[in-house]
């Protein structure tokens, strides 16, 4: 009968890929070479996490793991705080890291056709739409006001990963929350 797998193994795997990736580009990053990391052979790589892309993915949710949902219903403030908690808090390390991961892993599968990262974006889009449409928006401009909002925040999160010391993500993040708003706050008044 085969042995259960050592629960501690994953989440040292995790921690000393984490502080690895800080300093790698991710194109150099290989099983092998993180098996080297690990201080052994690419099998608890693969034995744990199946490939370097399941790693990676594991890897980014563990640094960005964040409560997501957001109720259509919600207030103004509330969809502010949505958007930091999904695209910011880049002053943390470990958030700045999982955005530059996710978006290198997003330019390798535009490149390969895979589509994890396009269906987490679509995923954000529709949360994204339907609070637009709870607060007056039609169908068509909730959608289209969404995409925009999602695409300026990935914007702003790109940003700051290219320039940590000249954005304010966060700022910015709570700005685009309260253009969504405005239409609505106009439909009210």
């Amino acid at each position: 009968m085969p042995r259960k797998p050592d629960p501690t193994i994953r989440p040292t795997i995790l921690r000393k890929v984490v502080e690895h990736l800080r300093h790698t580009r991710l194109e150099d990053v290989s099983v092998r070479s993180l098996g080297r990391v690990l201080g052994t052979s690419a099998y608890p790589i693969v034995y744990h996490f199946g490939s370097r892309d399941a790693l990676v993915d594991a890897v980014v949710e563990h640094l960005s793991a964040t409560d997501a949902d957001l109720d259509p219903d919600a207030s103004e403030c509330a969809l502010a705080d949505h958007f930091v908690r999904v695209f910011g808090g880049l002053d943390d390390p470990d958030r700045a890291l999982a955005a530059r991961l996710a978006f290198e892993l997003g330019s390798v599968e535009s490149l390969v056709g895979a589509d994890r990262h396009r269906t987490w974006h679509r995923e954000q889009i529709a949360v994204i739409a339907a609070w637009c449409r709870a607060h007056g928006y039609g169908a068509c401009g909730a959608e289209r006001a969404a995409r925009t909002a999602v695409l300026t925040a990935r914007g702003a999160q790109w940003d700051a990963v290219v320039d940590r010391d000249g954005s304010d993500t966060d700022r910015v993040l709570r700005g685009i929350a309260e253009q969504l708003s405005a239409p609505a706050r106009a439909a009210v008044a």
